[in-house]
């Protein structure tokens, strides 16, 4: 018996819409596997069309199908909710195939067009290969929300007749030819659009967009030069541009984008007319700023970036920072994370941001600790960091003078806490212990481990030589150190939501004598 047939137009194509998932048939077998013909019409009418020449064995028997599902779909005279193009022709037929069924489903209207079809040919005499150019009828789509186009010609009427795409919200372009002239007409011709997207285009080297109130993401990847970026929007929050290494910066006008908060750079990094490399002058709001560059000497001034991923890998102590309210930063070698904590009780008046700093160095640690010592110089301003450093995997301290060389006083800091390897020897922990003091002079201190608790307190040495280091950093007399276990209420009271469970830890605290010796 057929219950599937007896169901709702409406729930059929809900059911049918499952079947998108990668662990679901196609729709298209559907289609063909089941005998009712009270489904098969069904199925013929569900607004949800994949047109996908990569899903078939041959290229007739996906022509056929693009033929006959067509055919049919249009019956219904129904507005087709996603139509997925991807196709390749070589034979006339087959254009003429393409040309006919795209037209014939624009005209009952499509809310999201994915298309991309390109010419193939087995030789290489033919050069340049002819590309499809889409039909006219597109630009009057209407009810067109989304519209991703690779690899075709644009409408030949695009700039005489215009546009009518009052209701798209995303559009990208990729690997066509486009010119400046057709952007600037393309997003002044789509009042609601939110999302734009130009990827391996030709044809263009300024990209301008001007007086937009609804643009809210651009991205711009591109292969060739792009000289000049001037978008004036409201309301952009994203922007990404990625530009082919060796082709420079190109000029960037994004002043009156005052909702701009998030920005990806992919590229070099180079002076601009001005002989500056401050990157971040283009971008007066941003608080995200994924960079991924190789670039030296570079300068990264703001007042409102809070976040700093460096998705390349480059020398920190090269980058001159003048953030003062970054909150993180993230790194090949290590990252900080700038976070509120619980206020420990010897900058219980303090205003500053507290942090905390992730460090995983790699090679030589000693050279590490020397960029690490440099770039807290550069951090000005820092006075409240946690510093979690993890030495595990066997790296072997080998020269500390080089360390000592910089001649840079230790960074003073409210606390640190380092991880000890167990699977290390005590003089390693010392060795570690050493390196990091002479990096930065904490408040407090914590020696971490991965073994029991009792085991570190079996460890008199490195907790000896610990103390002493420490009351070295120190006036003579004024400072006195208390060692307790992670799991005392003092140590709970000021760093309990960094201290780590089961007391594997011990803290080292620094307080101020009430009556010192003289």
């Amino acid at each position: 018996m057929d219950l599937i047939s007896q169901l709702p137009e409406s729930i059929v194509h809900r059911i049918l819409s499952t079947f998108k998932a990668d662990d679901a048939p196609p729709v298209e077998l559907v289609r063909m596997s089941v005998l009712s013909k009270t489904w098969f019409h069904l199925t013929s009418s569900f607004p949800v069309l994949d047109f996908n020449i990569e899903n078939f064995v041959t290229k007739e028997s996906f022509f056929k199908y693009v033929e006959y599902t067509t055919s049919r779909f249009c019956q219904h005279n129904v507005t087709a909710k996603k139509l997925t193009f991807i196709a390749n022709f070589k034979e006339p037929v087959e254009l003429d195939i393409i040309n006919r069924c795209v037209e014939l489903l624009l005209k009952n209207g499509v809310h999201e067009l994915v298309i991309d079809v390109v010419y193939v040919s087995y030789s290489a005499r033919v050069t340049p290969r002819p590309k499809y150019r889409l039909p006219n009828v597109l630009l009057s789509v209407s009810v067109l929300k989304s519209l991703t186009i690779q690899g075709c010609e644009l409408p030949s009427s695009l700039m005489v007749d215009g546009v009518q795409f009052k209701s798209l919200i995303q559009l990208a372009l990729e690997y066509i030819v486009i010119d400046e002239e057709v952007i600037t007409y393309l997003t002044t011709s789509c009042p609601l659009l939110q999302d734009f997207q130009v990827k391996g285009c030709h044809g263009f080297k300024r990209f301008c967009v001007y007086g937009h109130q609804n643009l809210e993401k651009v991205k711009i990847l591109q292969n060739t030069q792009v000289e000049r970026i001037d978008i004036d929007a409201p309301n952009l929050s994203t922007l990404l541009v990625k530009v082919w290494e060796g082709k420079g910066t190109p000029q960037m006008n994004l002043a009156s984008c005052k909702k701009l908060r998030i920005v990806t750079y992919i590229g070099d990094v180079l002076p601009n007319s001005n002989g500056s490399t401050d990157f971040l002058t283009n971008f007066p709001f941003v608080e995200t700023l994924l960079l991924d560059t190789t670039s030296n000497n570079l300068k990264l001034s703001s007042h409102s970036l809070k976040t700093l991923e460096l998705l390349s890998t480059c020398n920190l102590e090269d980058i001159e920072f003048r953030t003062p309210n970054l909150c993180y930063l993230h790194s090949r070698e290590y990252y900080l994370l700038f976070q509120p904590m619980m206020e420990p009780s010897c900058v219980s008046s303090s205003t500053h941001l507290k942090a905390s700093m992730h460090c995983y160095p790699g090679g030589y640690i000693e050279a590490w600790f020397q960029k690490l010592r440099r770039f807290l110089d550069k951090k000005n301003g820092l006075q409240v960091l946690n510093l979690y450093i993890n030495t595990t995997g066997g790296q072997k301290f080998r020269e500390l003078e080089k360390l000592k060389a910089i001649e840079l006083p230790p960074y003073e800091l409210e606390y640190v806490e380092l991880q000890l390897d167990i699977h290390e020897s005590s003089s390693a922990h010392i060795a570690f212990v050493d390196a990091a003091l002479l990096c930065c002079r904490p408040r407090s201190l914590t020696l971490k481990s991965s073994s029991p608790l009792t085991d570190i307190e079996e460890q008199s040495d490195i907790v000896k030589f610990t103390y002493e280091k420490l009351l070295e950093q120190e006036d003579e007399g004024r400072t006195k150190i208390q060692i307790v276990p992670s799991s005392s209420c003092k140590a709970q009271k000021l760093f309990r939501r960094v201290l780590p469970p089961e007391g594997k830890a011990i803290c080292f605290i620094k307080e101020e004598r009430t009556h010192f010796i003289s």
